[in-house]
């Protein structure tokens, strides 16, 4: 088994050890509250709370609708499952006005140009991903999603729960994984999940925060994955997987469908 790379390790090496990328989905895919700030739905969701109203108050003024669904679970497993039903449904509204990042269809051509696999793994809802995947001709170039399925905020990273969920799927080994993520929370679960780690410092001051959490290398820019991965043949088996997939042919990994 390859052994996840340390902190601050040369994106190069991380790239030649991954045969699986894992992408987080808002960030590294798409900007999905570009259009349906994340404020505005953490305001629809403290409205289910109904008598459950007062809060604490960084709970009250926070901007961040996962933190207001991890407080509901605080409070009863049924007001749980009824925030995460409302936050599924704002972020399948926001779908239609989310702005693609930059590079990220050439980080997936590249892949598998160069015989590796794709997953999102998202706390994103599973139907929001497969959603915008779908509207922007993505679905049948990602070999799986793993999402929110779940009313349980525990099971979100920075939990490896969905890592592992994801590694387990592709039949891989955690060293022959690498994690693409713009937050803390995901340079954690992949820590914990024993999978490399890329952090995308997409904001000022990421850069900061993701080498402090331990991200085994820093981006900018999607583009210098691209370039990166298209240097290097990660597994010919999975190229030639990969090429047959655009003769038509069905792809070994879960979730894929090949394009018509």
């Amino acid at each position: 088994m390859t052994s996840p790379t340390p902190p601050g390790c040369d994106l190069d090496t991380i790239v030649s050890r991954t045969r699986h990328l894992l992408l987080d989905f808002d960030g590294p895919v798409c900007s999905i509250f570009a259009g349906l700030p994340a404020a505005a739905i953490a305001d629809r969701l403290r409205k289910v709370f109904g008598d459950h109203a007062s809060m604490p108050d960084d709970v009250a003024r926070t901007a961040d609708p996962f933190e207001v669904f991890a407080y509901a679970a605080t409070i009863s497993e049924d007001l749980a499952a009824r925030v995460e039903a409302e936050m599924t449904d704002q972020e399948l509204a926001a779908v239609p006005t989310a702005v693609p990042t930059p590079y990220v269809h050439e980080v997936v051509t590249a892949c598998q140009n160069s015989g590796r696999s794709v997953a999102v793994v998202s706390n994103n809802s599973d139907r929001t991903v497969h959603a915008y995947l779908a509207r922007h001709g993505l679905d049948d170039r990602i070999s799986l999603v793993i999402a929110r399925t779940s009313h349980d905020p525990a099971l979100l990273k920075p939990s490896p729960h969905l890592i592992t969920q994801a590694v387990d799927a592709l039949d891989a080994e955690p060293g022959e994984c690498a994690l693409v993520g713009d937050s803390v929370t995901d340079v954690k679960a992949a820590h914990l999940a024993s999978v490399h780690s890329i952090g995308y410092a997409n904001e000022p001051g990421k850069r900061e925060r993701l080498t402090e959490a331990g991200a085994g290398a820093i981006i900018n820019s999607l583009a210098d994955l691209a370039l990166r991965l298209r240097a290097r043949v990660a597994d010919p088996e999975l190229l030639q997987l990969s090429l047959r997939t655009f003769q038509g042919h069905a792809f070994g990994a879960p979730g894929l469908t090949p394009r018509p």
